[in-house]
């Protein structure tokens, strides 16, 4: 499927959590909102670790990292511009390959089953990644795998996600990813 071919799909999702955020009168946050910064938790051997977004950056990197999102893009959306693109930096943190691990972000789904089930996603940083605004580069995006698909509930919400870790890149119409998380468990992000 090309990348045209597939908006109709996300948009109409989009449109569809819109409408039921509206209906719960919950306000969306502004295109480009991160999750809000966690002091990461030690973890002992085995146990969950919780992570932030920086620490999928190399360590040798980190100073040179930027958080905060760029500019919303509109154009791609159907205003008859180029597609925004992504930066292509796929240097990892070999240290969380196969951590059991537990990161906030938004989701963008990839794969909605019938059912109305997502199994496959794209976890960002910040909201409207790979809607409104270039999706960030691949090692700020964790591509999430589900074997029981969830109910999203609102795009506009933001979610803590456990699963493994493990470093392996992963390439779809929306961008790109250097992480693959293997979900067990999502959950609601409470600020």
């Amino acid at each position: 499927m090309t990348r045209n071919a597939f908006r109709p799909a996300y948009l109409a999702i989009l449109l569809l959590g819109i409408s039921v955020a509206v209906a719960q009168g919950i306000t969306p946050p502004k295109v480009g909102t991160p999750v809000p910064a966690q002091a990461s938790k030690p973890a002992a051997a085995g146990a969950i670790k919780e992570i932030d977004w920086d620490e999928l950056i190399p360590p040798d990197a980190r100073s040179k990292f930027m958080g905060a999102p760029p500019p919303a893009a509109h154009d791609y959306l159907g205003e008859g511009g180029m597609a925004a693109q992504q930066v292509m930096d796929f240097s990892v943190n070999q240290a969380l390959d196969g951590s059991n691990l537990k990161i906030p972000g938004f989701i963008v789904p990839l794969d909605v089953g019938k059912d109305g089930l997502v199994t496959e996603f794209f976890l960002v940083p910040y909201f409207g990644a790979c809607i409104h605004v270039p999706p960030p580069p691949p090692n700020q995006i964790v591509y999430v795998r589900m074997n029981k698909g969830i109910a999203l509930d609102s795009i506009y919400e933001a979610y803590w996600i456990t699963g493994r870790m493990k470093v392996s890149r992963k390439a779809t119409r929306l961008g790109a990813s250097a992480y693959q998380l293997d979900a067990s468990k999502v959950e609601i992000y409470k600020y």
